[in-house]
């Protein structure tokens, strides 16, 4: 028993240490905000592009909106984006997180 208790405290000190979020990074949960967001406008993007045919289509502009409504801006979300990314473990459940909001919302639209 003794010998469990110290394989397990040197499994857990020899974890490398989490990596502080930098200031000019968002937050795990706003990044997550507004990466819901900005799935969403690659989707309505897509859907004007192949299903309404629209010749021209101001996706740079629905950004534009998008980063001011959230009280941010596309080089913080740039920042965002590659530091989370460079975080896999991280960045595979923010995207599962953006996946069930953005069903969920698909749902409330539904009923």
């Amino acid at each position: 028993m003794r010998s469990l208790v110290i394989i397990v405290l040197l499994a857990v000190s020899c974890r490398a240490p989490e990596e502080a979020v930098p200031s000019d990074v968002l937050p795990r949960d706003r990044f997550k905000d507004i990466l819901v967001e900005a799935q969403l406008i690659e989707a309505r993007t897509n859907h004007e592009l192949v299903v309404a045919h629209h010749s021209s289509i101001p996706s740079e502009q629905y950004y534009t909106d998008m980063f001011k409504e959230q009280g941010t801006t596309k080089e913080e979300f740039q920042r965002s984006f590659t530091f989370w990314s460079g975080r896999s473990a991280d960045m595979k459940v923010i995207y599962e997180e953006v996946l069930v909001e953005i069903s969920r919302r698909k749902d409330d639209q539904g009923q």
